[in-house]
């Protein structure tokens, strides 16, 4: 029964400094989430501002425009009427708060 004990307690010991181990290799990991969702949040909040600003804009709220930001690269696509829309939107997003730069996939709409 001692005999039990013993190597129960082993165990449990090299348990614990095995996750000690892991866990002093890799101090950075919680940082390293909390700064993923923290980017994630930001992103979201950049394409949030990004479509609002469009909504200000006569000539591109009634357009269907897609927003994705990701590490605040911000990506514009859809359908627009003219060029003169795409330079407006690319225009618009570039000025809002947070965003690093403007990726445009906008196309020109053709006639059927």
């Amino acid at each position: 029964m001692k005999t039990k004990a013993i190597i129960l307690a082993s165990i449990l010991a090299t348990s614990g400094l095995s996750m000690a181990a892991i866990a002093a290799s890799n101090p950075d990991a919680p940082a390293k989430q909390r700064s993923e969702a923290g980017q994630y949040t930001s992103d979201t909040a950049i394409t949030a501002k990004v479509k609002a600003a469009f909504l200000t804009e006569k000539n591109l709220k009634s357009l269907d425009l897609h927003v994705v930001t990701v590490n605040g690269t911000v990506q514009l696509s859809g359908f627009v009427v003219s060029s003169a829309q795409i330079d407006q939107a690319v225009d618009v997003a570039l000025h809002v708060d947070g965003v690093k730069d403007v990726k445009n996939d906008l196309r020109l709409k053709t006639s059927a």
